[in-house]
This record gives structure tokens, sequence and C-alpha cells, in this order.
């Protein structure tokens, strides 16, 4: 069974997670699917970087894996058993996690990603970590995470099952036939849905409804339409049929894995949890500290009940001020990624100008026209003035960070930005980003460096970057195998 690296850059805290936005913001999702804020969080570490990851399949579980898992002997390989496993309950692919970890913990132990040296086990994603890997994660820009679906620049026959004969004809297709999603993953767009592990909820206005109720399906299916395929798609079933009271089975749903750990591995691990939360609870602004000394002040000779209240009050003044030091921090992520594309676009132009310099001076030209030395010259001004414009709106930005952020607030969301980035396939944004972070800090110390120098800095961090990676063609796709 193959799985598949997903990346949430956070902060290097204990309790550091990624904010994400799930659902849509079309009203017309209602309460099955409008926005909601949520967070996801690896827990094991990438390979060679310091980022956090979790694993999900590659593939829905085929028919073939899932009777090696449940059956006394594994199946005899067949076209059949690369279809989806399907007309399954939840309970089944609960099961199926189950056997499997056993089975991994007892042959292939050491195969399996550590979170602290613990070994993962197997479980269905949860609903956020589904939808996070569906969109593509930290893999596409804001834009397209935030999009219907993930980019499907070929069109949408060409990564996903959906209703129709120049599709699915109505029923479930071998898997790793079509198109992955940026992570890797296939179908995860219609053929089978596939159901998550927590219950179904109702959403209300910017969050869940406290009801539970029963199985999550998402994704869509062979019979969905393709005008109504979408990352946002879920839908609830109930967990038994209610004409025998057997558990819910149906042939268009199926599910995939992840690969997991629990919370507390170690005691190292939970000191530092617990740590980390003393200090969330008592990092809050000036208002707020000053709330909570009265609410410390009234707790003294109050009545049991009043004491209560008391609790429940302070308990909802933490939770919204770590929803705005979380929008804070996502301000400041978003501040230094576009000064480091301004930055970018500064280091670019000057590139462009160092090309054109030369021919003005003739080292690189024989014969020039008197027209086209004008060209050049008009070409080398206008670069120069577009290098300019890009270093004063990196001023601006660079400046209005100094006032939000301190130095040490600054180097982390810098380096989270750049795990986001790498993630995205531009490592070349880092020298971009420290540049910017340091001018950042430097403006709120002392105020920011004077103009030459700021652009010597951007233009060596331009130089440290190198120039924009070249495109490589696409390669002849090779044929998916789960």
């Amino acid at each position: 069974m193959a799985f598949r690296p997903v990346e949430t850059p956070a902060g290097p805290g204990a309790l550091d997670d990624r904010p994400v936005t799930l659902g849509t913001t079309d009203p017309a999702g209602g309460v099955a699917e409008f926005a909601r804020r949520e967070a996801v969080a690896g827990p094991f570490t990438a390979q060679g970087r310091d980022v956090a990851v979790f694993w999900i399949g590659k593939y829905e579980v085929t028919r073939d894996q899932f009777a090696a898992v449940m059956e006394e002997r594994c199946p005899t390989p067949s076209a059949n058993g690369r279809l989806p496993a399907a007309t399954l309950s939840w309970f089944d692919a609960v099961a199926f996690g189950q056997r499997y970890t056993t089975w991994l913990l007892r042959n292939a132990q050491a195969r399996l990603p550590q979170a602290d040296g613990t070994p993962a086990f197997v479980r269905l994603p949860t609903e956020e970590e589904w939808e996070f890997a569906a969109r593509g994660g930290a893999a596409v820009s804001e834009l397209d995470f935030l999009a219907r679906s993930f980019p499907m620049p070929e069109g949408t026959a060409r990564y996903a099952w959906f209703q129709g004969p120049r599709s699915a004809a109505g029923r479930a297709q071998p898997v790793g036939m079509l198109e992955p999603n940026p992570l890797g993953l296939h179908d995860v767009l219609g053929n089978v849905g596939e159901m998550v592990l927590e219950p179904f909820r109702a959403v209300r206005v910017g969050r869940l409804h406290g009801q539970a109720g029963g199985v999550v399906v998402k994704g869509g299916d062979f019979r969905t339409p393709e005008t109504a395929l979408r990352s946002s798609l879920r839908i609830e079933i109930p967990p038994y049929d209610a004409t025998d009271g057997q558990p819910t089975r149906l042939a268009s749903v199926g599910f995939r894995v992840v690969l997991a750990s629990h919370v507390t591995t170690s005691l190292r691990r939970a000191e530092a949890l617990n740590r980390a939360f003393e200090a969330e609870s008592r990092a809050s602004g000036t208002e707020a500290e000053n709330a909570r000394r009265q609410i410390a002040s009234m707790r003294e000779g109050a009545d049991a009940r009043l004491r209560q209240s008391l609790d429940r009050l302070e308990a909802g003044l933490m939770a919204a001020e770590r929803a705005r030091l979380e929008q804070e921090r996502a301000g400041i992520r978003a501040q230094l990624e576009g000064a480091a594309v301004l930055a970018r676009a500064a280091g670019q132009s000057q590139r462009r100008m160092d090309g054109i310099q030369p021919l003005l001076a003739g080292a690189d030209v024989v014969q020039a026209s008197a027209e086209m030395r004008r060209d050049w010259a008009r070409a080398l001004e206008q670069l120069r003035v577009e290098r300019e414009l890009a270093l004063d709106g990196y001023a601006r930005i660079v400046a209005d960070l100094g006032r939000s952020a301190d130095r040490a607030v600054l180097e982390t969301e810098a380096g989270v930005v750049a795990r986001e980035a790498e993630a995205r396939g531009l490592p070349e944004l880092r020298p971009y980003l420290d540049v910017a972070a340091r001018h950042a800090a430097d403006s709120r110390d002392g105020g920011l460096p004077p103009r030459d120098r700021m652009r010597e800095e951007v233009l060596a961090a331009a130089r440290a970057a190198g120039p924009p990676a070249q495109a490589a063609a696409p390669a002849a796709p090779a044929p998916a195998s789960p």
C-alpha cells in the first residue's frame, strides 16, 4: 500500500498547527458545506526537513487490499481486485485499520514512520486531514486551495470519474487510472465516496453544530455529475439500515487510510505540550490581561456558582485571545510573503537590467543601430522604474511589519512561510523572506535602513536565490499501481 506525505507547515511550538478554511464560502453550501475555520497538524517529521507531515493513502483501498487484510488468504491479483473496495460499512473500514496496524506492528514495524520514537498506526482520516489533502494542502497557493477543486489544467475528465458515458459510465473504475492531485493522490474526487473518522455535524456560520450524527462521506462518486464535483462535497449517511438493523453498506462508498500517531507519545512530549499551553494561556494583549486580573480579583470571596461563571468567562476570553493571535500570525505571514514576492520582482528586474547594460556598452554587440540602442535604453529605464516601485512596496510592508511584530515572531513566521513556499516548489523565496524579516525587525529597533543599503541587501538576496527555476518538460506518465 502506497502512502503520500502531506506537509502541514506551522511554527516550532509543541501546540502550533496549521489553520485552514474548509467548506465553501457560497451560502448555497448551507448546513452541509458552508465555510468554517479548522486546523491540521502532522505528527511526523519530513525526511531531511524540519516540517510536520502526516501520511495518506495514495489510492482508495482496493478490493484486493481489503481482502488481503481481512481474509485468511491473500487473493490472486486481478483486474477486479484493483477496483476500490466498496459496499462496506464504516465499521468495516475501522476494522481494516485495526487489522492492518496489528499486521504492520508484528511484521513491518521498522518501515513505519515514527513520532517521538513511537511507530504509526493506521486509521481513517479525519475530515480536516481528508479535505486539506484533497485540496492540495501546502503544495498549492492559497487561491488554489480555496478554489472549488484542486487545479485540473487538462479538464475534469483527466482527474476524476464522474457520472456519464464519457467518464465512469455508471460504475466504479480501477484506482490510479487518472491524473493525481498536486499531492499525488488519485481518485480523491469521484469514483467512490470516501468515509472519514468522525461523525457528521451540521455547519453553523463559522463552526460545526453540537449534535454528532451519522457517517461523513467526502468527495463524490461515479454517480456525481461533473458540475457537482468539489472538494467541499460532504454528505451524511446513516450508520445503520433501518430496514434490517445492519450497518449501512453502499456500492458507491469506500475509503482511504492515513498513518497517524497518538499525541502524548512520551512524558517528554506531554510536558512540552503542557508548557506550550501554559505559555499560550498567559500570552494576551493588555486589555485581555486587565480583564483576567479583574476576573481573578472577583473570584476572591465569590460563591461556587459565581466562580463557575467566572471560569467560563475566562475560558471564553482565552479562546477569543487565541483566535486573535492566530489572525495576527496569519496576517504577518501574508505580509512576509508579499514582501518576499516584491523583493523577488526587484531582483528579477535587476537581472534583466544586467542583461541589457552590456548591450548599451557595446561589449556584446559589434553593430547596433541607433534605434536599437534607444530601445535598449528605454527598456533599461522601464526596468529601473519597476525595480524601484517593487522596492517601494517592499519597504512599506516591512515598515508595517516592524510596527506589529518583534524579531522573534518575525523570524518564526518567516520560517513557516519558507516551509510553505518549499512545499509549493518555491524554495528560492527563502533568502527574500530572511531579508524581509531582518529589515522589519531592524525597522522596529531603529527605523528602515537607507534606501541604497536596503536595495543592495534585497539584490544580494536575489543573487543568493539564483535565477528563477525553469519548468521542466512534463515526463510521460508512468502507469499507476496501488
